[in-house]
This record gives C-alpha cells, structure tokens and sequence, in this order.
C-alpha cells in the first residue's frame, strides 16, 4: 500500500504512519507550500501488505 503524500514537517504523522508499518520509499521536494515555512517537502510512503 502506497501513501503519496505526507508533509515530512508534520512529523508527528510521519511517526503515526511508521508506527503503523509504513517506510519512507521517497521524498518530494518543495511539493507544497507551507504558510509558515514556505516550500516543504513531502513523503511517499508504503507498506508491504501480505494475506
């Protein structure tokens, strides 16, 4: 399972999303703009899924 998009400034979601098995596969830089810190980059992150 893919997540596209995790602002890597939110980084108490970055930790909820790892808590839950996900890894960071890739960065995006200045993939949106922050109203306090200007561009930010974002996370693609995913998470192997097995039956």
């Amino acid at each position: 399972m893919q997540y596209n998009l995790v602002a890597a400034a939110n980084q108490g979601a970055v930790r909820l999303w790892q808590r839950h098995g996900f890894y960071i596969i890739g960065s995006l830089p200045a993939a949106f703009r922050h109203s306090k810190l200007g561009f930010a980059d974002a996370f693609v992150m995913y998470k192997l899924l097995v039956d």
